[in-house]
């Protein structure tokens, strides 16, 4: 079992950032597919989400909420060592990575090591075991892990999305600062590659660049481009490979739920998350959820749903149990703890990078 203990290990400093545009489902009782939509909110839980309609991406918001979490934590941005950002959706090529951007737009200095995590909605447990492991070194002491993706892209246009009826994933940005201190932390992490094909998409990437034709899916399903979810899969997966793993963490270190003052799972779907928090015997008012108002937010669900459920509270410090779980297959399980002074209360904006846009030519 990957299984990882630190003893050194903090957070400083926790913010999140959402676009201000709010976009909600058309609940419409007249709208040509009314039964569909109500079905389908029945089964998410989703009824809005936040998502940009200014062309902003996951660096954009990644600015805004490292800028927050710094001046939450009273760091300056030069006294950074590293700055990881997890996401699946870079501003450019993938090796010109979200990280490097943000290192620009912050103007951190060149030694100051920055790179990406493409672990999809599972990234939170994978990049804080790769953060606090780089807190282990000498002269590594304050550590920026940054979580978002963007979700617009995937629409032709602005009108299109606008009218999109339904929708599964929202946008939002989170900015973690990690430090040496005496906070225990416990991760366990899992791989399953067989499973990889549940939630891909084929034609992206290199293994079908010159066969982008229809196909047959390993579940009988014609595939014909786009992202492609098993739903019966990754409901399964879900909900008895990744809480029989909760379990057996828990069992581990020696704790049950009823330790924790908060059980915060990955925002697939309501569907999902009942099952699992039934399954788990945890208390719904343990169990927060953003999934309604935000949508899935992928690899930032988790930390976003931290800063909306913990943000303003003044009960001292909490022990949360956390889980996430995603593409690969992949998934995680933390046992740490949060005080809810660090965390920033979640912003909304709208702002971009403009110099990264391309001019136009003569």
């Amino acid at each position: 079992m990957a299984f990882l203990h630190f003893d050194n290990v903090g957070i400083a400093a926790l913010a999140g950032a959402l676009p201000d545009h709010v976009q909600a489902i058309d609940m419409d009782p007249d709208h040509p597919r009314a039964a569909y939509i109500a079905n389908f909110v029945k089964q998410t839980g989703i009824r809005q989400r936040h998502i940009s309609i200014t062309e902003q991406t996951a660096t954009d918001l990644g600015h805004t909420a490292l800028c927050k979490a710094l001046e939450r934590a009273g760091w300056e941005a030069q006294s950074l060592d590293a700055l990881i950002f997890m996401s699946q959706t870079p501003d450019f090529n993938p090796s010109t990575s979200n990280a490097h951007v943000l290192h620009n737009h912050m103007k951190l200095g060149e030694d100051i090591l920055a790179f990406d995590i493409t672990q999809g909605c599972a990234s939170f447990p994978y990049g804080l075991s790769v953060c606090a492991s780089l807190l282990q070194q000498a002269h590594i002491n304050r550590v920026a892990m940054v979580s978002g993706d963007t979700i617009w892209p995937l629409y032709a246009s602005r009108e299109a999305l606008l009218e999109a009826p339904v929708f599964l994933s929202g946008e939002g940005c989170t900015a973690c600062l990690l430090e040496k201190a005496s906070s225990p932390i416990d991760i366990t992490l899992h791989s399953d590659g067989a499973g990889y094909h549940f939630l891909y998409d084929p034609w992206s990437g290199a293994r079908n660049a010159w066969r982008r034709s229809r196909g047959v899916m390993p579940n009988g399903e014609v595939y014909e481009g786009g992202g492609y979810m098993d739903g019966m899969e990754i409901t399964s997966f879900s909900t008895m490979r990744v809480v029989d793993s909760i379990k057996a963490f828990l069992e581990r270190i020696g704790k049950g739920v009823q330790d924790y003052d908060g059980v915060v799972l990955h925002q697939a779907n309501m569907q999902i998350l009942k099952t699992m928090t039934r399954r788990l015997k945890v208390d719904k008012a343990k169990a927060p959820t953003t999934v309604e108002r935000l949508g899935n937010t992928n690899g930032a669900s988790v930390s976003l749903t931290m800063v909306d459920a913990y943000a303003g509270r003044d009960d001292g410090p909490l022990n949360l149990l956390v889980s996430a779980f995603g593409v690969g297959l992949s998934w995680g399980v933390v046992s740490m703890a949060l005080n809810p002074a660090v965390i920033a209360p979640m912003v909304t904006c709208s702002n971009r990078f403009e110099e990264d846009f391309l001019k136009p030519a003569d």
